[in-house]
């Protein structure tokens, strides 16, 4: 019959000659990998997602702004448009809505002051959209939560 050694020998060199289970093995090893790289992937796909749905509604108020002369001065209207587009129910974004401004941003009302630059002097209108987002994972060099922001602006006068 044999002592007990042996049957552990004789069935340690014939696990060493069998490949089954051989995939099973490297998917397991392989699945935490793939899993993080589709967290990841998930992860800023939707943050890219995020960033054009912000761009969208900041396009949206300047489009609301432009519809007629009346809604230039409608902060309210200008940013209402920019939440119903973003579809803001809860109204987490922040958004503001501005006028009289060069395109570097600074604000300019009086009629004779020029912007510096070579931007073009004129009246603009300027809607910025911005969200805290906050990933699923925390990844090395990446805060979290951090913010994401879009900036629309046309020249109006």
């Amino acid at each position: 019959m044999g002592t007990p050694g042996m049957k552990f020998g004789t069935w340690l060199r014939r696990l060493a000659r069998d490949d089954k289970g051989i995939a099973g093995l490297e998917l397991a090893l392989a699945t935490p990998m793939l899993v993080l790289l589709m967290t990841g992937g998930f992860d800023f796909g939707r943050a890219i997602y995020e960033q054009h749905r912000l761009t969208a509604a900041s396009e949206a108020g300047i489009q609301y702004a432009t519809a007629s002369v009346s809604n230039l001065a409608n902060s309210s209207g200008i940013i209402a448009a920019a939440r119903a587009d973003a579809a803001d129910t809860t109204n987490s974004l922040t958004v503001t809505a501005g006028s009289c401004t060069c395109p570097t941003g600074a604000t300019l009302c009086a009629a004779t002051t020029t912007c510096t630059g070579s931007t073009v002097t004129g009246s603009y209108e300027k809607v910025t959209v911005s969200e805290s987002y906050s990933t699923i994972m925390s990844y090395p060099f990446v805060s979290n939560p951090f913010t994401l922001t879009a900036q629309s602006m046309v020249r109006v006068q």
